[in-house]
């Protein structure tokens, strides 16, 4: 008996070794992954200069939450912590801005790549990526007006759930995603009438995915269910971040009037319309396509 337990303890052993050193590789693995460098981007945008860069700058900024994840004075912070999955950092953008070319900033902005060739993590470069070049440049411009404070922050930490996630393909970088992505705005156009509401709703891409579509890991829907809303109910949820019923919406009750508090009454009329269109659009083609083949 005593002999049948040693040998048992040398089989747990081997067991526990042996697990030791999956989950070393797994590490390792996932590490190269998260570290491993990008082929840096061709970029040769320069902030713009004239005298409303700076105000229009702001806007998109402000759309598209650059301070929501940076801090008010762009210093970075501490924005989202979920051990074992990941805990994140946004960099101390006001010191990069004096340390780095306007390329390198675009190449972060838009294309996930770090100006030492690093691929980025959850950066939403993937939602900027449709940023045009006057955007861009008007958004460094403004951002060029903030002035280095605060000390450097941490890089992100990714736990071991998160490292499955990597492993698996479930946690993409932002270069990753860009390129699963391809060229061109997802966003369905529904022609020159809806093309302002098209516009604006790529400040939706972030949470609600390329296609409007919804995002699991978000927990953020398909858009469509925007069509149900009033167009009080809408303008409301936009500006104060209450839904219909007086409900609040998580994440979305946080950073809409934030984001969206300052559109007009005609841009969010705007925004809901083209919701509304793509919705029909949507019904429309699920219509078309659950009609039965007629026999011959």
């Amino acid at each position: 008996m005593k002999r049948l337990m040693k040998w048992a303890g040398y089989g747990l052993a081997g067991v526990a070794g042996l697990l030791l050193v999956v989950m070393g590789g797994a590490y390792a693995v996932s590490e190269a992954m998260i570290r491993w460098p990008v082929a840096r981007p061709k970029v040769q945008l320069v902030a713009s200069t004239d005298p409303g860069a700076v105000a229009r700058g702001a806007r998109v900024a402000k759309l598209n939450g650059c301070q929501d994840c940076h801090g008010e004075r762009l210093q970075g912070l501490l924005f989202h912590d979920e051990m074992p999955i990941v805990r994140l950092w946004a960099p101390n953008l006001s010191r990069a801005i004096a340390e780095q070319t306007d390329a390198e900033l675009d190449g972060a902005i838009r294309h996930g790549v770090a100006a030492d060739g690093r691929r980025l993590w959850v950066m939403p470069s993937s939602a900027f990526a449709h940023l045009t070049d006057q955007e861009t440049a008007d958004l460094l411009a403004y951002l060029r007006t903030f002035k280095p404070t605060g000390e450097r922050q941490p890089r992100i930490q990714v736990g071991p759930v998160g490292r499955i996630g990597v492993l698996m393909g479930q946690f993409k970088s932002e270069p990753d995603m860009i390129a699963a992505n391809g060229a061109g705005l997802k966003l369905v156009d529904l022609g020159p009438e809806h093309a302002q509401g098209r516009e604006l709703a790529r400040a939706c891409v972030e949470c609600h995915g390329q296609s409007l579509e919804g995002n699991k890991l978000a927990k953020s829907p398909d858009l469509s269910i925007a069509a149900s809303y009033d167009p009080e109910d809408f303008a409301r949820l936009l500006h104060t971040g209450i839904a219909a019923g007086d409900r609040k919406l998580g994440l979305m009750s946080q950073i809409a009037p934030v984001r969206f508090g300052g559109l007009t009454s005609e841009e969010v009329a705007a925004l809901q319309g083209y919701l509304k269109a793509r919705a029909a659009r949507q019904i429309a083609v699920a219509d078309a396509t659950s009609q039965p083949v007629q026999q011959r």
